[in-house]
């Protein structure tokens, strides 16, 4: 399985792409396989699995956001404001309705997801949650709703909801081609978030609830804090050195071994 290349093609018969089962695939076909033949048969087995590989989470910058933001056209442009500025997955903001924003009191309420059409829970218990929001959001959503009061926030033509694969595809990264920005997926716009929310000193509990996320730990690992070297310089001169460096020190001030003569 590791070593096996295979084919996808069109009806025609005609080569669509190649390529070689993932580590997780080959995972799932032996763990069908111990099910199937028993562990009395799978115990003795000896397996050279595929290592994990540690493949670099991408994040959108601040400065990447903005730029992708300016560039969007429609109802892509708030979109992309919603999912930067909360940090919901892009299956929250498809099952966002009308009735779920309060813009009075700038809370945003995620109940749902939709993922390929179909209407589900949260990805997570810890899923349902309350995010609050900036004014400045707010007022974003009141202008792409612009009057409307039931329905979808973000819909297709048909009203039907909008699809997370055809967006990424037509819309999302043909925009970041177009700006020179490094290809990401909308859970850059996640990482990005709270990153934001890291670097402006937000309450970790806070960053975890409107996250969505049921520990610390797991929000932690959407920080990028320690990939800005700006905010990281930033940082080192606001705090400085924390002592005085004395007149002795340096190349002018005395050696231990140098003695005073009168």
């Amino acid at each position: 399985m590791k070593q096996t290349t295979f084919e996808r093609r069109r009806k025609n018969g005609t080569l669509l792409k190649c390529f070689k089962l993932s580590r997780k695939s080959i995972l799932e076909i032996i763990d069908l396989v111990k099910r199937i033949v028993g562990k009395k048969v799978w115990v003795a087995w000896e397996w050279k699995l595929p290592k994990a590989s540690r493949r670099k989470q991408r994040y959108f910058t601040q400065d990447e956001i903005q730029k992708i933001i300016n560039a969007a056209q429609g109802q892509y442009g708030a979109l992309f404001a919603v999912l930067a500025a909360t940090g919901m997955r892009i299956s929250e903001a498809a099952g966002l309705y009308v009735d779920d924003l309060d813009l009075t009191n700038c809370v945003i309420r995620v109940r749902r997801g939709v993922v390929e059409g179909i209407e589900q829970e949260t990805k997570t218990p810890s899923g349902e949650r309350i995010i609050d929001i900036a004014p400045e959001l707010a007022d974003l959503f009141r202008q792409h709703l612009a009057g409307r009061t039931s329905g979808r926030v973000f819909r297709a033509r048909n009203t039907a909801p909008i699809h997370a694969g055809n967006i990424r595809k037509r819309v999302l990264h043909p925009l970041l081609e177009k700006l020179g920005i490094p290809r990401g997926g909308f859970h850059a716009y996640r990482h990005g978030r709270v990153t934001i929310l890291s670097k402006n000193g937000t309450p970790a509990e806070l960053q975890t609830q409107w996250i969505g996320h049921s520990s610390l730990r797991t929000t932690d690992g959407y920080d990028h804090t320690g990939e800005e070297v700006e905010y990281r310089q930033h940082n080192a001169r606001k705090v400085g050195l924390g002592f005085v460096i004395g007149p002795n020190v340096g190349p002018n001030g005395p050696r231990p071994s140098e003695k005073r003569v009168n």
